[in-house]
């Protein structure tokens, strides 16, 4: 078995992210198989902190890696298939370092591969993501290119894309016109009073097409907009706003949020956000007594409701 390294720069506790996943010795086995795996390889280990890798390749490129989703993959797989899923999580992603050479200096033949997803804003603190294109959409995330490419992302720096001499808008609206052709699993349901709920489920977009709701899902903009959460990647939920009982439709998908960020790989937040016509803002969070929190409609919202009675 290979030994965890204990230098100074392999941090090897368990980051807060994935405590509600594994516990220590649950993620000490999970590092062991991951730095077994580029032992194999021939490749060394420079560093491990805050749950990214920074491995020196046989040429002496140094490559990152996030195991955030990793960690969500085996803890929801048995023990026994860890190495498997491990080995071939990695083997995927290096196999595509080649095509990215070529990709990176062609942009006619990357542009239908440019796509984006939403992360928590928290990730642009981390040395790897420092340089990556990004924007704001959701409060308190980020809006990152990615390069999708045989069922693997990879988040694009401004050096990946110096090479195509295109500006940063275009690509994200490149992403964008790409995102609308991903399928979504879309559900309706009717709760009390009326009220509508949108399910929106995929792999990877249920999220990010949240940010052109009424490109890609305009039945679930209502008259006054919508209340939407993104608490993973894949999944999306959309209550259309048309009268006044807002409070009620957050009341129905607050639970809903908190447990598929809590639960599910490539989770982002748990938060309530209102979308009215291309503009996105968050409901108003503050303490209460005994622990709760209290959510409030946005100031916009309460606006424009205020202004229809």
């Amino acid at each position: 078995m290979t030994e965890l390294p204990r230098e100074e720069a392999i941090h090897t506790g368990i980051p807060d992210d994935f405590r509600h996943l594994l516990e220590q010795n649950a993620y000490d086995k999970v590092l062991q198989l991951v730095l077994g795996y580029f032992t194999d390889k021939g490749e060394r280990v420079i560093s491990l902190k805050d749950g990214i890798l920074l491995v020196q390749d046989d040429e002496k490129k140094e490559l990152k890696y996030g195991l955030d989703n990793l960690v969500r993959i085996v803890a929801a797989t048995s023990l026994a298939d860890w190495e498997s899923v491990i080995y071939s999580y990695f083997n995927k992603v290096n196999f595509a370092e080649n095509a990215y050479r070529f990709f990176f200096k062609d942009f006619e033949h990357a542009r239908m591969h440019i796509k984006a997803l939403i992360k928590p804003e928290a990730i642009l603190g981390y040395e790897f993501a420092r340089d990556l294109v990004n924007r704001r959409d959701f409060p308190g995330t980020c809006t990152v290119l990615v390069f999708d490419y045989n069922g693997q992302f990879r988040f694009l720096s401004s050096d990946d894309v110096k090479e195509w001499q295109q500006e940063e808008a275009l690509l994200f609206e490149e992403a964008f016109c790409n995102i609308a052709q991903e399928e979504v699993t879309v559900h309706k349901m009717e709760v009390e009073n009326g009220i509508e709920i949108y399910t929106f489920f995929s792999g990877d977009f249920s999220a990010v097409k949240m940010i052109e709701l009424e490109r890609n899902a305009d039945f679930a903009h209502g008259t006054y907009g919508a209340v939407v959460t993104i608490p993973t990647k894949g999944a999306a939920f959309v209550s259309p706003v048309v009268n006044q009982q807002v409070m009620k439709q957050v009341e129905i998908l607050a639970p809903l949020a908190t447990q598929f960020f809590e639960q599910n790989p490539g989770n982002i937040t748990p938060d309530i956000f209102w979308y009215y016509r291309g503009q996105i803002q968050e409901f108003i969070k503050k303490p209460a007594a005994n622990g709760f929190t209290s959510i409030a409609m946005p100031a916009g919202l309460v606006q424009l409701l205020a202004s229809t009675q």
